[in-house]
């Protein structure tokens, strides 16, 4: 199969395990892997911008940066097979499923693998599910995510 996925990383509990499951996936199909982390929208902080530094924005994307980086370095130490296997880490901000999909269209991805559940239970009642918003609207298939049963 030739192609690109693209794995959706939120840094909830289960994000380590959606990131490895991209990598072996990736190897196994012998396609590139990508990984995105969105970051909320800067309006869910609107009301505290007088408590927040300006650089706040910043920070958190290099945080976040580091996660992956981190999740990247768990993983090829569990599996070395991926030690020289090199993977394409971005942090967008905005609306998780419209960023995701839109990320995955522009640059062509024919995939997208994505954990079934997120973050936060308050945003997937507010909002709704990214999960579910990405499998019913991406230009192309979405693979959902359960722990479990490994075919690797």
């Amino acid at each position: 199969m030739s192609g690109k996925i693209l794995v959706a990383v939120d840094m909830s509990k289960m994000s380590e395990e959606v990131f490895s499951y991209g990598c072996l996936l990736s190897m196994r199909l012998q396609v590139e892997a990508s990984f995105i982390h969105v970051l909320p929208h800067p309006t869910l902080w609107r009301g505290y911008e007088p408590w927040l530094p300006p650089e706040i924005d910043a920070e958190v994307a290099e945080i976040a940066s580091k996660k992956l980086a981190y999740y990247l370095k768990k993983t090829k130490e569990k599996h070395p097979e991926l030690d020289s296997t090199k993977y394409e880490m971005v942090v967008k901000e905005g609306n998780p499923s419209d960023v995701i999909m839109s990320y995955a269209k522009e640059n062509d991805f024919n995939l997208i693998v994505i954990g079934y559940r997120g973050q936060s239970t308050i945003e997937r009642l507010v909002v709704g599910s990214t999960a579910a918003n990405v499998a019913r609207y991406a230009h192309c298939s979405v693979l959902i995510y359960r722990p479990g049963i490994q075919v690797f």
